[in-house]
């Protein structure tokens, strides 16, 4: 994974016109580079991100392969139940989307944002778009890439959604946006997976 450039990856989040929390998250993520090098796992250190941790989800990625919770914040165990670390995030898709996810997550950990939203049915009022974004580490020396997740649902949407299903399942669209200069690589257009 090479070729990156902070300052293009800056400018493509900021074309992004992230939710607040989103684009604080990012900004802190961007903050934790080497250079033009994506930051290492270790540079994730959850006292700087102690306000986004209970809707954060931070994954381990074998491209082609595999994407396994690593942990998951106390707003995901809550709304599910239960402890989702360890859980194959792949199998939790419905198979018709499970392939798609793996390519996903794939690209993400190849060097890449990524952007969605999701629409949650809530038990009282109208439907509320969430938006997440997904964000690599550097790979690490036996090739796993940390991703890191975040969606930006306050508490009080979670205790009201309809059904549990509608956080795991698949998004309204989304957006991978490459890590390099636009020269190099054209970002992916949005694509309907609902």
């Amino acid at each position: 994974m090479n070729g990156f450039d902070r300052q293009a990856a800056e400018q493509a989040i900021g074309a992004l016109n992230l939710a607040r929390s989103n684009g604080e998250l990012a900004a802190r993520w961007l903050a934790l580079w080497q250079g033009n090098a994506l930051p290492p796992r270790e540079a994730f250190r959850p006292a700087n991100f102690k306000a986004f941790l209970p809707t954060v989800v931070l994954l381990n990625v074998v491209p082609g392969e595999s994407v396994i919770v690593r942990l998951a914040g106390t707003r995901y165990m809550h709304i599910l139940g239960h402890d989702v670390t360890g859980m194959d995030w792949i199998a939790a898709a419905s198979s018709a989307h499970r392939a798609t996810r793996l390519d996903v997550y794939s690209r993400v950990a190849r060097g890449a944002i990524l952007y969605s939203h999701r629409r949650l049915r809530l038990t009282e009022g109208e439907d509320y778009i969430c938006e997440e974004i997904v964000l690599p580490f550097a790979p690490d020396a036996q090739g796993v890439v940390p991703v890191l997740a975040h969606a930006n649902v306050p508490m009080d949407r979670y205790l009201k959604i309809k059904a549990i299903a509608q956080t795991m399942g698949e998004p309204e669209d989304f957006k991978l946006v490459p890590l390099v200069p636009a020269a190099r690589d054209a970002t992916t257009e949005a694509s309907k997976v609902a």
